[in-house]
């Protein structure tokens, strides 16, 4: 059982006291059924330095008119703030970080991270990028180095019509220029990035590749055209401004050299269903052939024997489970070894489809799945599961979670005017559309699989 470090703030609003390692790093986040009394909590918050830079998700939930306030407080005397509307942490793992609040009352939550140098080659960088690319990727395209990607403006497709050699989603400019705020800065020195960012993201991760020895962690935001004042897609903030496209961040740079420790990633506990296969036949996304055999009937075998039977001698309500039931495929650049490592895979991403006839498998991701790459395949034996043990004190954690049907509230007279404030001493954010990590020497990437959880320490 997951065992939580929180304090309830009733009446008192004095912050959670205790001993803790050294770090650059403030976290907390902030449980209560009173989204006001979430305000007040922040109101009464020591000012962080003038040079340190804040990091806010809010759940979505939380009414329309309390959001500019929430950043007006962050923001306060100039301050460096940056968020964005979070998904509502699912219940289930709300009960586990504020067991004392009533788990049939809805919930309003804060997440809070302050990032303060202590040295003075340590900085912290915010930025904002406006990189789009093309729409998510579809059951099957044809996926080319996206490299020439750029805010819209699809070179591949003007290629196209002049029956050039193309790809989908080329644009003119390359991902090797990093982000502009960075320009002036030795990419060894960029440690860490932390994003928030809306969809069509894929220039924004490849622009990332510079920075060969950092790790990105993040999440895009939760969809918010019904919470939003604006109906806007997403709601990123930097600063005063709001965007509803690209990404929002900070770097961390330090001009110092030592290890540095990778970011925590789990997948919410997938289980390998069967053995690894070589990939010898792909074209994109698309998998045609794994050691020279059907890659769908591969899989449909797979699922054949974790149901014990083949699909038509299942019963109604078993063909429905097996129908409902979602698989996904670890992508590694060599064969693995067993026990299976998840986090050494290149990937982990869902199966869109298969077609037994033809022996194709579209897999969720922009990176070609490589003629000698291996895969796995994987399913959550049960329902995926939401953080077992509660993050270090002063950690970020970014967790992809199933959408919710919350309605918006307009109005504070709609929520209750006060209630306890229930402190958890880490950064805990979630988003129905997935999270954001690059590993220090990998490739930037989004994980939308549901359970998956990637951390900062």
């Amino acid at each position: 059982m997951l065992q939580t470090r929180a304090t309830k703030l009733s009446g008192s609003l004095k912050p959670l006291v205790r001993a803790q390692r050294r770090t650059h790093w403030h976290c907390s986040t902030l449980i209560s059924h009173s989204p006001s009394s979430l305000l007040s909590h922040i109101e009464a918050l020591p000012r962080p330095a003038q040079d340190s830079v804040t990091l806010f998700a809010l759940s979505k939930n939380t009414p329309q008119e309390l959001v500019g306030r929430v950043r007006e407080v962050l923001g306060k005397e100039g301050r460096t703030s940056l968020g964005t509307l979070a998904e509502v942490v699912p219940s289930s793992l709300l009960s586990r970080l504020a067991p004392s609040l009533p788990s049939k009352d809805e919930a309003f939550h804060l997440s809070l991270a302050t990032y303060s140098p202590t040295s003075p080659s340590s900085r912290a960088i915010p930025f904002r990028s406006t990189l789009q690319g093309r729409p998510p990727v579809a059951l099957g395209r044809e996926i080319r180095p996206s490299e020439n990607e750029d805010q819209g403006v699809d070179v591949g497709f003007e290629k196209f019509l002049r029956g050039e050699k193309w790809g989908f989603g080329e644009s003119e400019r390359g991902g090797e220029e990093g982000v502009d705020e960075l320009r002036g800065v030795d990419p060894k020195d960029v440690k860490e990035l932390v994003v928030f960012t809306a969809d069509r993201i894929q220039p924004f991760l490849d622009s990332h590749s510079i920075y060969s020895s950092a790790a990105t962690v993040g999440m895009l935001g939760t969809s918010t055209p019904f919470h939003s004042p604006s109906h806007a897609p997403f709601s990123l903030f930097y600063g005063s401004e709001e965007a509803s496209t690209g990404a929002v961040g900070f770097a961390i740079v330090q001009n110092s050299t030592g290890e540095r420790k990778q970011p925590r990633l789990d997948y919410g506990g997938l289980q390998p269903l069967g053995e690894p296969y070589e990939v010898t036949s792909s074209q994109g996304n698309i998998v045609l052939s794994l050691s020279s055999q059907n890659a769908a009937r591969l899989l449909l075998s797979a699922v054949n024997d974790l149901f014990g039977t083949s699909a038509s001698n299942l019963s109604a309500a078993q063909r429905n489970q097996e129908k409902e039931k979602e698989f996904f495929v670890a992508v590694y650049e060599g064969k693995p070894e067993l026990p299976l490592d998840l986090s050494k895979a290149r990937h982990v991403s869902k199966i869109m489809a298969g077609d037994p006839s033809r022996g194709a498998m579209s897999v969720e991701t922009e990176e070609h799945v490589k003629k000698g790459y291996y895969v796995v395949f994987l399913h959550h034996p049960s329902e995926p599961s939401l953080l077992s043990s509660l993050p270090p004190c002063n950690t970020l954690t970014f967790l992809s979670v199933p959408h919710s049907d919350i309605p918006p509230h307009f109005s504070t007279s709609e929520t209750p005017a006060q209630g306890e404030v229930v402190v958890v001493d880490s950064f805990i954010a979630a988003s129905e559309n997935g999270v954001v990590v690059k590993r220090r020497g990998e490739k930037a990437r989004v994980c939308a699989i549901v359970g998956t959880s990637v951390g900062l320490e």
